[in-house]
């Protein structure tokens, strides 16, 4: 009798199912410091790991697969089953989500970042500009303002004529529409290009010069736009393929850790970097200018056209009422800027 238990025993061990495991490999650019890889996605895949009992594991491979501005196609092809990509760096090809790039829309990333993805969820996700993989969550990261080397800005003035570096084509129009001279390049190319002379500063988050060791002598002057004079928008996507290989249970575990939760994550982060990195400006005794009044009226009237090219763009693409979708947009940034204002 214990014989015939035991060999029923290992029978069943040796018929029974394996547990599933899906291994998700992770392409990633950005430094293992930085506070969007080290506060946000690293504890972002251990909650992943946790809700799905360990069914879902992830693998940051070692190098970057692919470059930064191919994220998308590395991800949609199968190179890697998930990114982070910025739609900015295609310029003409994610036409609709540069609703979420416009100029002086918001510029707290508590606010914008969770927006951002709101906006998806609702207006963007049905024309499928992201086909091919599966948008865990979009999300903004910090506002962008003017840094210069050799001079401050207060007035259109002071702006015109100047070269400023820029990462994302959708930026063009409104820094030519400032008098600006812009010239897209790299984040990493900033210190070279401004030490050199080729440009005379940069368009950059409240963040940026603080975390590339720029705010002592190479970036001395800031000129904050209040609603930023931009946003820059990211994308965590997996390979669709990939996405439907994993048991829709944890599919529902893992949208419900990602959306809108990721989102305020990354505000939550970059928020607190944003303030480490104007107080790091101050210190180091970095010529600070707030536009305001007339100023900043001028800046507004200046940039009022990026509004209505965006939402020509996105009729052609078509979308039957652009309209009422960025007006939606700027009503659930002021909702929320002021449930923020009221917790404060």
């Amino acid at each position: 009798m214990k014989r015939m238990l035991l060999v029923a025993a290992l029978w069943l061990a040796v018929s029974a199912p394996a547990l599933a495991q899906t291994m998700i490999r992770y392409s990633n650019w950005l430094p293992v410091k930085h506070q969007l890889h080290a506060e946000v996605m690293v504890p972002w895949m251990a909650e992943v790991e946790k809700v799905t009992q360990g069914r879902v594991k992830f693998e940051i491979l070692p190098k970057l697969v692919g470059t930064v501005p191919t994220q998308f196609d590395v991800v949609r092809d199968g190179l890697a089953d998930m990114a982070i990509f910025v739609p900015g760096f295609s310029p003409g090809r994610f036409e609709l989500v540069e609703v979420t790039e416009l100029p002086l829309l918001a510029d707290d990333p508590l606010v914008m970042a969770p927006a951002a993805n709101a906006l998806y969820v609702k207006h963007l996700a049905r024309y499928n500009e992201f086909k091919g993989v599966h948008i865990a969550s979009m999300f903004s990261t910090a506002a962008g303002h003017i840094y210069t080397a050799k001079k401050p800005m207060r007035s259109l003035a002071d702006l015109k004529g100047l070269k400023l570096r820029t990462s994302l084509a959708s930026n063009a129009p409104a820094m030519i529409a400032l008098g600006t001279i812009p010239i897209q390049k790299g984040t990493n190319e900033i210190y070279e290009l401004v030490t050199s002379g080729v440009v005379d500063g940069t368009l950059w988050t409240k963040e940026g010069p603080a975390g590339f060791s720029m705010v002592n002598g190479t970036l001395n002057h800031m000129l904050v736009v209040p609603g930023g004079l931009y946003n820059s928008i990211l994308s965590l996507a997996i390979n669709e393929e990939k996405w439907k290989a994993i048991e829709p249970r944890d599919r529902e575990a893992i949208t419900k850790s990602s959306g809108d939760a990721l989102a305020r994550a990354v505000g939550e982060a970059y928020s607190r970097a944003d303030e480490r990195g104007f107080q790091m400006m101050k210190a180091a005794g970095a010529t600070i200018v707030t536009a305001d009044g007339e100023f900043l009226a001028s800046i507004r009237q200046v940039l009022r056209p990026a509004e209505a090219a965006w939402i020509a763009k996105a009729k052609k693409k078509g979308m039957p009422d652009p309209e009422a979708v960025l007006a939606d947009f700027k009503a659930d940034i002021a909702a929320r800027q002021k449930a923020l204002g009221s917790a404060r």
